[in-house]
């Protein structure tokens, strides 16, 4: 289920009962191994640059997230919107590790105003049998990854298309898939938001910090980037203005598939509530073997957000966009940190 409101943490103890609402109740019964596995999993999740903005803490059968101010981005990401998106994403997979091993998951973004540097709040139940829609998509986790390169031309089915509906219906987000007329808008609005990332000094400064070269625990490393656009294309190419001679190029396709990931609020829970669709979403879609990328240029800055809010026309607020298709060659990947690097302590 979505993330909703549920009860503060106390303190509770090996043995006491925490209640999550009017139907679920839970016993603090997680083993070091199933915190290894949840955790394992959680930091697998996307987010900006991969800089992986994430802490976790471990309270018997409740487990906190919490941003990483040490690994936000001030030019980028100034209001951590981005950085919650991908604690949001965290948080679900999370949750499929948590329905894998058998635990109904219940959570809550910004659970305490006491503590604004807990962006959200996941309460396991009693360990019993999978579940079911989260526990299928637990082997997604790890094969899932964003591909930079080009995709087939090949459409994807109108009932795949449904799935990914369905998918980020379920956690309060809407996909608004662009008609032709609007991937021809955004394809101009991507080309003023890349001019603008070439001539902003102090974005290129903090994307070197996290993209090119070789990156073993966060970061793009290069081999992950992609290869170049021979021509123009709706794709992001984040080495911008620091391309390396090795790269290849490639022609892309002419007409990709893109969504947009939207939300009705716009508030730093409604950023987290984005992050479980955004990565349910990913991981249906890699059931269909699709690869997604993002072009979030047009929503890193205030005023092309606004345009594309205008485009879409929904009175919904942007939160991703999702180039989406079948991938038409190998991609380099990501790597990640260690969960043990994000696992603050264990009460």
């Amino acid at each position: 289920m979505p993330l909703g409101h549920a009860a503060g943490r106390g303190q509770a103890g090996e043995h006491e009962t925490t209640t999550i609402g009017p139907q679920m109740n839970t016993t603090a019964v997680l083993t070091d191994d199933e915190v290894g596995i949840l955790l394992a999993a959680a930091v697998q999740a996307p987010s900006i640059h991969n800089t992986q903005p994430w802490r976790f803490e471990v309270q018997g059968p409740v487990i906190d997230v919490l941003l990483d101010e040490e690994r936000t981005l001030a030019v980028a990401d100034p209001v951590g919107r981005a950085a919650r998106i991908g604690i949001g994403a965290a948080v679900f997979n999370l949750r499929v590790a948590a329905g894998m091993l058998g635990h109904e998951s219940r959570g809550v973004p910004n659970p305490d105003p006491m503590l604004p540097q807990v962006a959200a709040r996941l309460f396991l139940a009693a360990r019993t049998s999978p579940v079911p829609d989260l526990s299928r998509l637990y082997g997604e986790v790890g094969r899932r990854h964003t591909y930079r390169g080009p995709l087939l031309s090949r459409s994807v089915p109108p009932n795949v298309l449904h799935k990914l509906d369905e998918a980020a219906h379920a956690e309060g987000a809407d996909l608004h898939w662009l008609g032709p007329a609007e991937v021809t808008e955004l394809g101009s609005m991507l080309r003023r938001a890349d001019s603008d990332d070439l001539h902003d000094e102090d974005r290129l400064h903090e994307r070197l910090q996290w993209i090119g070269g070789d990156r073993p625990a966060d970061g793009i490393p290069a081999n992950a980037l992609g290869p170049l656009p021979a021509r123009h294309s709706l794709v992001r190419d984040l080495s911008a203005g620091f391309d390396s001679a090795q790269r290849s190029r490639a022609v892309y396709e002419p007409d990709p598939t893109i969504a947009v990931l939207c939300t009705p609020d716009e508030d730093t829970a409604a950023w987290v509530r984005a992050g479980l669709a955004l990565q349910r979403v990913l991981l249906v879609a890699t059931t269909y073997d699709l690869a997604a990328s993002f072009l979030n240029q047009v929503i890193e800055r205030t005023e092309p957000r606004y345009q594309l809010r205008d485009l879409i026309g929904d009175h919904s607020w942007p939160q991703m966009v999702i180039r989406i298709g079948y991938p038409a060659q190998p991609a380099g990947r990501t790597h990640r940190r260690d969960w043990r690097e994000s696992f603050d302590q264990w009460f």
